[in-house]
């Protein structure tokens, strides 16, 4: 499998697989119970949306990325959510109706975000000057063709569907959607290889930081504002685990720019590093509360 085939014909229909499967899981009930809560999902939503695009940036100022690196770094933060952070909520006992909100929110909303700050972000890093561009309606097209339109179709499935029948067939769909998922970008860092940042690289420290600091922001946030335990860990992974697969297909798809999409790549592999450390000291933690407690005095 060549890479050119993996990244614009392989990764867009796997992508639009795996939010066809989120759709399956989604129902009226997942957004009638967070209406009680409305507040939450409002800052779920205001610091995906608002605060990691700032945060990226202030990576961007700080570390000496190459520019089409740091289009990357700024690219994946403009994608947040996805079935990835439903599936960390779930495992981390988080409240997960609020993580399939605001992923669904954040699938409504992006592709109408993401082409425009993404390409006043090509402008402020002088990426424009070479050529560089991302035709805002082509992208809002081709991200509503594979995000939101799936999501929709599934969520129409399920509602067509006997509920014996999805009770069967959903953890089957969510257990092929995810391998598919997880080959596709394994598949593409394997053909890019020659091409990635070493693992010890300013890039390689630019995905982590941004994976661990957005990580800490969230958590931080809603714990500041008295949240229930559950509502923070649902928060925390929301804000912290972004949509590379998303990021991936604009870089690859759209842009045509391989060099921006290895952020992205890097950022798919690598940020289940920082999430997997947090969701075992926080089940840990579920297990033994009274040490956890004592540790603190």
């Amino acid at each position: 499998m060549s890479a050119a085939w993996l990244s614009q014909v392989a990764l867009p229909w796997v992508l639009a697989s795996v939010m066809l499967a989120m759709g399956l899981s989604l129902t009226g009930a997942d957004f009638a119970r967070t209406r009680r809560h409305p507040r939450r999902v409002l800052l779920g939503t205001g610091l995906q949306m608002l605060a990691l695009p700032l945060l990226a940036w202030a990576l961007v100022l700080l570390l000496p990325l190459p520019p089409l690196a740091a289009a990357g770094l700024l690219l994946v933060s403009l994608v947040p959510g996805g079935a990835t952070s439903n599936m960390f909520s779930y495992l981390v006992q988080g409240d997960l109706a609020l993580s399939v909100t605001l992923t669904a929110i954040a699938a409504v909303l992006a592709p109408f975000t993401l082409p425009l700050i993404m390409g006043w972000n090509l402008e402020l890093l002088g990426l424009t000057t070479g050529g560089l561009s991302l035709p805002y309606w082509q992208t809002v097209g081709q991200l509503l063709t594979v995000t939101l339109l799936p999501v929709l179709a599934g969520m129409l499935v399920r509602r067509t569907l006997p509920s014996r029948w999805l009770e069967v067939a959903l953890p089957g769909v969510k257990v092929f959607t995810g391998v598919a998922m997880i080959s596709v970008v394994v598949a593409l860092f394997a053909s890019h290889a020659a091409r990635l940042p070493a693992l010890i690289s300013l890039e390689t420290l630019a995905v982590l930081m941004l994976c661990l600091l957005s990580m800490l922001l969230g958590h931080g946030v809603a714990r500041r504002l008295q949240l229930p335990n559950d509502s923070v860990r649902a928060i925390t992974v929301e804000v912290g685990v972004q949509n590379a697969g998303v990021a991936m297909m604009v870089a690859f798809v759209v842009l045509q720019q391989p060099a921006i999409g290895l952020v992205p790549l890097l950022y798919g592999l690598l940020m289940n590093v920082p999430v997997f450390l947090w969701m075992f000291a926080c089940l840990r933690r579920d297990r033994h509360p009274a040490s956890a407690v004592m540790s603190r005095h």
